[in-house]
């Protein structure tokens, strides 16, 4: 049975097997510093714990906050939460009201758990926090080590408490796991050892043996960013060709295929949608990393869920007339 590990008077313990969780102290360094705890008020006047984390998403004027969406929006009650009191370690907390939080449109019509994701918005720029990624291949995760941390509800209030283990299975938008979350972790971080980070790739919602995680998305990802109005139209233009202009034509691109399709070529000035891009991170290593890299995706903009798509297979050298393939892919996997 599928639980959501708010903190809540009947809610069971989520943990499987023994119970193998390690407290955390000091928890002012990072990634410990990155996560959250949180105290929900509902409209109904119901008050729950569940935690919360930092996310690396820089170029935006607020900082996000990612959790489950059951820490957001009560499905049952078919409500935001009227107040979120958001505290991280060493820091005073800071109280966030429903116009500054967000929860998935599949998860407020239909409680869809492969969607239970959040956002809560912060003062300041989300210059600061975990590194993530949305386009991990998934013959990386097979029995991949993961870790979770949050605020458990049967420990101390305020506490931090970290388990770790393997993951057990893993579909399209989800990732199962034997880790030990207890009620109150509900929008804690799922994260791995990756490209030399400690990497988000899932958000702790669901116990029940196994437990689980709805997976970090590229679509995730645009809607967080079009939430903090950091998701805007761009056009690309050649250097060489000042008044030419990247386009592209998706008239026929309803499907993923192998070898894309479409049409991706030039444009003498951008007269129109077709010349218009959204270009937005799939991959971020963490604010603490020394460079940041991030790997991103071009959508168009008049051709949703149409992205330019590159083949550059046997080329291994400058080539001066170039070579390969360009041209769209429907939906963006890596």
């Amino acid at each position: 049975m599928e639980l959501p590990a708010v903190q809540g008077s009947s809610l069971p313990e989520s943990v499987c097997g023994k119970d193998e969780r390690v407290q955390v102290d000091p928890m002012t360094s990072s990634p410990y510093k990155w996560i959250c705890s949180l105290l929900i008020e509902s409209a109904n006047g119901g008050i729950s714990r569940g935690s919360g984390f930092k996310i690396h998403l820089p170029d935006v004027d607020r900082t996000a906050v990612v959790t489950s969406g059951h820490c957001t929006y009560m499905y049952e009650e078919r409500a935001y939460a009227t107040k979120i009191t958001v505290t991280f370690p060493g820091q005073r907390p800071v109280n966030v009201g429903a116009n500054d939080i967000y929860a998935s449109p599949e998860y407020i019509n239909t409680g869809d758990r492969d969607h239970g994701y959040g956002l809560i918005l912060l003062p300041g720029t989300s210059d600061d926090g975990f590194g993530w990624s949305a386009i991990i291949p998934d013959e990386k995760l097979n029995n991949r080590m993961v870790t979770n941390c949050g605020y458990p509800c049967d420990k101390p209030a305020g506490t931090m408490w970290i388990t770790g283990g393997v993951i057990a299975s893993h579909i399209a938008n989800r990732i199962y796991y034997m880790n030990d979350p207890m009620g109150g972790q509900s929008g804690s971080p799922f994260y791995t050892w990756y490209g030399d980070y400690w990497t988000v790739l899932a958000i702790h919602s669901y116990g029940g043996c196994h437990n689980f995680a709805p997976r970090f998305t590229r679509e995730m990802i645009s809607r967080f960013l079009k939430r903090m109005n950091g998701l805007k139209k761009k056009t690309l233009r050649s250097v060489g060709f000042p008044d030419v202009y990247l386009r592209c034509d998706g008239t026929r691109v309803t499907q993923w295929e192998e070898a894309g399709g479409g049409t991706v070529n030039c444009q003498y000035k951008p007269p129109s949608l077709w010349e218009s891009f959204y270009i937005y991170p799939v991959e971020m290593a963490p604010s603490l990393a020394l460079q940041t890299t991030y790997k991103v995706v071009i959508e168009s903009a008049h051709f949703r869920q149409v992205f330019i798509r590159m083949d550059s297979q046997g080329m291994k050298q400058c080539m001066d007339p170039g070579g390969g393939e360009v041209n769209c892919q429907f939906t963006a996997n890596a």
